[in-house]
């Protein structure tokens, strides 16, 4: 998770298939996260216009956030997009080398109002 500082706007997704689709069809505001089964997929770029490259933290308990990958989506099909998401929400992709404790800002996408990322 590069950006500390920023506030993430977490929606709240049921599917794969629906967060695969999102993650690889569109480009997102850098404020913009997903929430699938415990797991979030912050975005972590640069820019808009850059790869969209998320941070996929698991929430371990209220206020304990666990990164355990980084995944460059924008790169990705989404067949790709969907191996990712199941290899992660499934335990596969958690690995004690680069798993780490992070302290993500989060706020419900209807509270989130607009910040210099989305206006």
């Amino acid at each position: 998770m590069m950006h500390a500082q920023r506030i993430w706007s977490v929606t709240a997704i049921k599917s794969v298939e629906e967060l695969a689709r999102k993650l690889t069809e569109s480009t997102w505001t850098l404020c913009t996260a997903f929430e699938h089964h415990g797991y979030l997929f912050l975005n972590d770029a640069t820019s808009e216009d850059g790869a969209q490259e998320y941070s996929v933290v698991k929430r371990l308990g209220r206020g304990t956030f666990l990164q355990v990958e980084s995944i460059t989506f924008g790169w990705c099909t989404f067949e790709r997009a969907l191996d990712h998401i199941r290899s992660v929400t499934d335990g596969r992709d958690h690995t004690n080398d680069f798993a780490t404790r992070v302290a993500p800002r989060l706020e419900p996408a209807d509270r989130h109002g607009r910040c210099p990322h989305c206006a």
